[in-house]
């Protein structure tokens, strides 16, 4: 209504339905009175002169019996859960219906009753004003095409068109007037669509299709056409009227969308054959396990079976069971894997998949091509998977797997998670077998990064490098290191006096060179080396760091080790493996039973005199300098070296296959 209006006077009625405070808010812009019943609606419309009356009830019987009893407009709210539908309410004389629910149609309820009021009050007036010429002008300004094809005409030509539909074609009305609008097909369009088009005009009826048309400069959109006959006063068809709809937008998307399907479906397809292939490899790895003689023959037949279906075109096996920096591949299968050459990958990156499957011990994934996967300029596939081989905690190594598939489903990656885990049991079955049959010891060189240690602080003091000649365990805990300086260093207290490190003594030499006893507490490096069952054979030592040298008896001791190492050091890491063959009772049990048979001073004194050239002729230091460094008299020191060679020179004869 406009400012001018006078308010609407509202009578509302309200059912058991319907909450009374919400319609009563909803109203409150208008003059609002209540009906107590539907019964009292007639009187109290008549009496308090009302222009409207809103209903509020779920019950066709209360709209038909209000409906019956007024003048006024009638507007009824209908709740939603109700069985009172909005086209029956409006059936049985409703003016308008507005459903109870929270939107916008409940919040204008207001508009809408002032919208049937002021249609009583000025509705024949405004339709009144409907001209002849603003129903041309709304046909001509209409935002779709519209056309009239006279019947009367050979050919049914079009002698009406409006400016939406010239400019949806590109045809001017003089181009386009006294001709058959199928000017606006080509080539591509549908003949069976104009033929029902045809059939419907024949048969005088209305007909909707979707046809392919050609713009006047030739390009192509898709226009549905509606199209209705108009008939004369006698009843006959004089004349089509057409509207156009330009719904190229909605048909490229649809095609779009079929499009994104028929792809969907075909990577789900490939998916399933994928999974019903790795499925397959479940026991084709099983009869692989069975029949593998070595760990190196069981990884090229997981690689070879993995590849073997050609849904995974490349595999590689890298191992990780002694925590090396880079992983690179070692056993490989497949085609093009001329990328892996010199592949190496860091263990430490977190964007690549192998990597990270390496870290969290989980099956991993990316596509190639955003920026995760290493030397990706090189690998001439779509995506990879990187599966951990691992068991009861030990990582082993990582199987990483190419193919040409868009993307892996969880599915994949369970099953080859399962792969993962049945090949870390054999190769750990593999290790354990060899570690108790074969002779063989692995030589780890370790290189220590942590300036922080007592070995590193102590050659940075003298700006010198240590060198190993030995070492030492003490019955009381103590581990001794002996050492040498390059260049010769003569060290002070203050340089000494570091954590972790009992004593530094200098051993008498006959020569020039430096020589030191270097005694450490529990938890040094060489402590951890004893801890895990490994040999010290050699150590050197600068400022920046140290490179040890290791011998263990198996995989699980340098595991055990290099985790030890990493505990107690900032940056520690494996330079190399190499496997090392010994008799069947290798010189540390030799040593072990040679040191359960000295006492500590008995060994004490011999290695001191072995280190200080006293074997050597003539002797390179006294028996008295060795006696003064140990603290004791000539002849203790003799007495206590004569004992200690009678022991080893016994164990040596005793006929013992050393």
């Amino acid at each position: 209504m406009d400012a001018t209006s006078s308010r609407a006077h509202v009578l509302a009625v309200v059912g058991p339905a319907v909450d009374r405070e919400r319609l009563f808010d909803a109203l409150s812009p208008l003059s609002v009175s209540f009906a107590a019943s539907v019964d009292a609606v007639a009187r109290r419309a008549e009496d308090d002169r009302v222009d409207c009356v809103v209903l509020a009830t779920d019950r066709l019987a209360d709209v038909e019996a209000v409906h019956g009893a007024l003048a006024v407009p009638l507007v009824v709210v209908v709740p939603t859960d109700g069985d009172l539908s909005a086209a029956a309410a409006r059936d049985a004389g409703a003016a308008d219906v507005v459903p109870v629910v929270d939107s916008n149609l409940f919040e204008r309820l207001p508009e809408r009753v002032e919208s049937v009021v002021a249609w009583r009050r000025r509705g024949a007036t405004a339709a009144s004003k409907i001209t002849e010429d603003l129903k041309e002008q709304a046909i001509d300004e209409a935002p779709v095409g519209i056309t009239v094809a006279d019947c009367s005409l050979p050919d049914r030509p079009l002698v009406y068109v409006n400016e939406a539909f010239e400019a949806m074609t590109g045809y001017s009305a003089d181009a386009a007037l006294g001709r058959n609008c199928r000017y606006l097909q080509g080539p591509n369009t549908d003949p069976e669509r104009v033929a029902e088009l045809r059939r419907a005009i024949e048969a005088e009826e209305s007909a909707s299709v979707e046809l392919l048309n050609y713009r006047e400069n030739g390009e192509t959109f898709w226009n549905r056409v509606d199209v209705a006959p108009l008939s004369g006063p006698d009843g006959e068809v004089t004349h089509y009227v057409g509207f156009q709809t330009d719904i190229t937008e909605r048909v490229r998307a649809e095609a779009a969308a079929e499009r994104y399907a028929e792809r969907v479906d075909e990577e789900r397809e490939r998916l399933q054959t994928l999974v019903e292939h790795i499925e397959g490899l479940l026991a084709d790895v099983t009869s692989a396990l069975v029949r593998a003689e070595s760990r190196q023959e069981l990884e090229a037949a997981v690689c070879d079976r993995v590849t073997a279906a050609g849904s995974f075109t490349c595999a590689w096996v890298g191992h990780c069971d002694l925590a090396p920096a880079v992983i690179v591949p070692n056993e490989r299968a497949g085609t093009d894997t001329e990328f892996l050459d010199g592949l190496e990958i860091d263990r430490s990156d977190p964007d690549d998949p192998t990597a990270r499957a390496a870290e969290t011990r989980t099956v991993q994934s990316a596509t190639v091509g955003d920026g995760s996967v290493s030397g990706e300029a090189l690998v001439p596939f779509d995506s990879v998977i990187a599966v951990p081989l691992a068991h009861r905690g030990t990582l082993y190594g990582v199987l990483t797997v190419y193919t040409d598939a868009a993307e892996l489903d969880d599915q994949v990656r369970v099953v080859f998670g399962t792969l993962g885990r049945a090949v870390g049991a054999a190769i750990d079955a593999f290790e354990s077998r060899r570690s108790l049959l074969s002779d063989e010891r692995l030589e780890l060189e370790i290189e220590v990064r942590d300036e922080t240690q007592p070995l590193v602080r102590l050659a940075a003091a003298g700006d010198c490098e240590l060198s190993y000649r030995g070492s030492a365990q003490h019955d009381d805990g103590t581990v001794s290191l002996f050492v040498s300086t390059d260049p010769a260093t003569e060290f002070d207290e203050a340089d000494t006096a570091l954590d972790g490190l009992r004593s530094v003594d200098v051993l008498p030499r006959g020569d020039d060179a430096e020589l030191y006893e270097l005694t450490f507490a529990d938890g040094s490096l060489v402590h951890l080396v004893a801890d895990a069952g490994g040999r010290l054979v050699d150590l050197e030592v600068d400022r920046l760091g140290c490179r040890l040298t290791v011998v263990v008896p198996d995989r699980v001791a340098g595991r055990a080790l290099l985790d030890d190492f990493k505990s107690v050091a900032a940056n520690a890491e494996l330079r190399s493996v190499t496997n090392r063959s010994e008799p069947p009772e290798a010189r540390r049990e030799f040593v072990a039973s040679v040191n359960d048979d000295l006492t500590d001073r008995q060994q004490s004194a011999l290695q001191l005199a072995y280190l200080g050239g006293y074997f050597e002729w003539p002797h390179a230091v006294t028996g008295d300098e060795l006696a003064e460094t140990m603290g004791v008299s000539r002849a203790t020191f003799h007495q206590h070296l004569h004992a200690a060679e009678r022991k080893l020179i016994s164990r040596f004869f005793d006929g013992e296959p050393y």
